[in-house]
């Protein structure tokens, strides 16, 4: 990027190509491994929290949906990349790392479902999928030794049906790799698109975790396995090292400040925004943005909240309304798309900023990049988006939060309970869960002991393990604004479900 100050600045047309910019986002979209949507070194951007999520030495790495797992797992294998994060995080060894996946959930990223779904048939997953897995591994070591050659899990399966030839070849590998001051990581990302069975499902990442955790052994050869915290804890994982596993974990959590930090990245290096973002950052002593990426780290408003909300008051005004009773702006956002376990995803955070960008422009802005009452708005499509994700996961969700519509939170459960009561809500379900083989929301009951009176308090603490509810002090059940104004709850003083 090359920055030049403009020398007759025009403020208005600054402040329309900022808010243009905004509008360009694209936070809906999902990243994949590799192909079109694979990770990009403009998009890039490395909050300190995240470099144990990257180091080598951390197998499992947790994140909510549109927290930034196929992200990193992308900017890892990609030369480009992964060079820009060993910059942004010189003390992880990237420039030494070779990476190969394991799987990647869409074509020419790993094992494929289909070869899977060949190699460890349906109700064979305890006894099939250990040396299946093995055989994958050993499919992306033996790149570093037999460079060029094809290296495909049945002639991996073939190969090695010895455990000791697997074992002989792994080492000279490793020791291949130590000798030239190297480490391979064989990345597993997307590990919910293995199988559409949970069961199924828990068996094969049963098996993965086995394989990866056998990998100890070596001095240069790691896994690393991107996974959703709801995934790790709703499956019915038997691995006995699982524990040890978790406690060594890596949660890609973003700060408010990582995600302003992430916000102002985009401008800095849009193209057809850099010298209006530029200019407005000078004209209100706020310096100059970055000229290239690797300076990201010493940039002031990548993680300076004081500064931050000298820029984005700049951008939007200090209130969501005349005065401080409604909030700060800088806070609001962050504030109002947490779910219930404290979480908020980039992808909810700039789907916000999009949208308000897009209303402000259709609005007279009063030389503002966006308006107060438009991040009310952009809160409304936010939450509206994260609904549609989750029920990509949970196809039941929809099913359980209509009954609640225009039920006015915090209130008692029973409220809760009784809505659904009186749409069979539990029933139908289960359902649909069972129609679409998802893990459903609740769990089944013995025909002994087929009784409903309790399955809405079951279905209420499956939500609240989601972060779609919350149970407060007083025992009353609340819903994030996050879930809320999109399944059309109330709340006294909060944001409503339609502008």
């Amino acid at each position: 990027m090359s920055f030049r100050t403009r020398s007759t600045p025009s403020k208005s047309e600054d402040v329309i190509a900022i808010r243009e910019a905004i509008a360009r986002f694209d936070p809906s979209a999902s990243t994949t491994i590799v192909g079109e949507d694979k990770a990009k070194p403009r998009d890039v951007f490395a909050p300190t929290a995240h470099s144990k999520a990257l180091d080598p030495a951390t197998t499992l790495v947790l994140g909510a949906r549109g927290a930034g797992k196929s992200f990193w797992a992308s900017a890892l294998f990609n030369d480009d990349t992964r060079r820009l994060a060993a910059v942004l995080y010189p003390r992880l060894g990237l420039d030494r790392l070779r990476v190969q996946i394991g799987f990647g959930g869409v074509g020419r990223a790993g094992v494929s479902k289909a070869v899977i779904d060949r190699l460890v048939p349906l109700g064979q997953e305890k006894t099939a999928a250990d040396r299946f897995w093995q055989a994958v591994i050993a499919g992306a070591a033996l790149t570093v030794t037999e460079p060029g050659q094809k290296h495909a899990a049945t002639d991996m399966l073939e190969r090695f049906a010895d455990p000791e030839d697997w074992a002989d070849a792994m080492t000279e590998v490793d020791n291949d790799l130590t000798s030239r001051g190297e480490t391979l990581l064989i990345v597993f990302d997307a590990l919910d698109a293995i199988s559409d069975d949970w069961g199924r499902l828990s068996g094969l990442i049963d098996a993965l975790m086995r394989s990866v955790w056998d990998l100890r052994g070596f001095n240069a050869i790691r896994a690393k396995l991107f996974m959703r915290p709801d995934q790790l804890n709703e499956l019915t994982l038997r691995f006995v090292e699982l524990p040890k596993l978790r406690s060594g974990a890596a949660k890609l959590g973003w700060k408010q400040a990582d995600l302003y930090g992430l916000m102002f990245a985009r401008l800095a290096f849009d193209d057809e925004a850099e010298e209006a973002f530029g200019s407005f950052l000078e004209s209100r002593g706020l310096g100059k943005p970055p000229e290239e990426q690797e300076e990201l780290r010493t940039w002031t408003l990548a993680n300076n909240e004081s500064q931050q909300q000298r820029l984005f008051e700049a951008m939007a005004g200090s209130f969501m309304g005349k005065g401080p009773r409604k909030g700060k702006t800088f806070d609001w956002p962050y504030n109002h798309l947490a779910d219930g376990l404290g979480d908020v995803t980039p992808r909810s955070f700039l789907i916000l900023m999009q949208s308000a960008a897009e209303r402000s422009g259709e609005r007279d802005a009063d030389g503002l990049v966006l308006l107060p009452q438009t991040i009310r708005d952009g809160l409304r499509e936010a939450s509206k988006v994260r609904i549609e994700q989750l029920n990509t996961e949970y196809p039941w969700i929809k099913r359980v939060l209509q009954p609640l519509a225009g039920l006015r939170v915090p209130a008692a459960p029973q409220v809760f309970f009784d809505a659904w009561k009186e749409n069979a809500t539990v029933e139908a379900a289960v359902k649909i869960a069972r129609k679409e083989n998802s893990l459903p929301p609740v769990q089944a009951r013995s025909a002994r002991n087929n009784v409903n009176s309790d399955r809405e308090a079951d279905l209420a603490e499956r939500l609240i393990k989601m972060g779609v509810l919350t149970s407060r002090p007083d025992g009353r059940y609340d819903m994030p604004d996050l879930f809320r104004v999109g399944a059309a709850l109330l709340k006294k003083g909060g944001v409503t479900p339609k502008a």
